[in-house]
């Protein structure tokens, strides 16, 4: 794949040349939700928090670079939880339409080795992971 990384140092609106609109016009967001999505929609990426990111995958918007951006973080720590449970991004990864993987397939590839990672972490550390996806506790799944 010859394709050129993403440039973290610009915003989604400059990555993909669509203005998201003014957050604070009541018709173009209506909810707090769609305020803070069309805020970080503005914000160079390298400087979005942890639960603007959180709010990116929650809403599956933003990709494919959002991907990029979450990706290393999903490396360290596969159970990087975007500010909210631990293991909320891969989850949503995981469960996310097959459609958001067009353009970035070497990380589709990449998910079971992450979803692996996770489920060997401790148990405590991974509970809410598991649940998110229907799966059995860790003590469970050894009986």
């Amino acid at each position: 794949m010859n394709r050129k990384p993403t440039d973290f140092r610009l915003s989604l609106e400059e990555l993909t040349g669509h203005d998201a609109g003014d957050p604070e016009d009541q018709e173009n967001a209506p909810t707090p939700m769609i305020r803070d999505i069309l805020r970080s929609c503005k914000k160079p990426l390298c400087q979005l928090t942890a639960y603007e990111i959180g709010d990116l995958v929650i809403q599956h918007y933003g990709y494919p670079y959002v991907l990029d951006l979450v990706w290393p973080k999903l490396r360290e720590n596969p159970l990087y939880d975007g500010d909210n449970y631990p293991g909320m991004v891969l989850a949503l990864l995981i469960k996310a339409d097959p459609g958001i993987w067009a353009d970035r397939r070497e990380y589709k590839d990449e998910l079971s080795v992450f979803y692996q990672m996770a489920l060997e972490r401790p148990e405590d550390e991974s509970e809410a992971f598991r649940e998110s996806l229907g799966l059995p506790h860790a003590r469970s799944s050894m009986n």
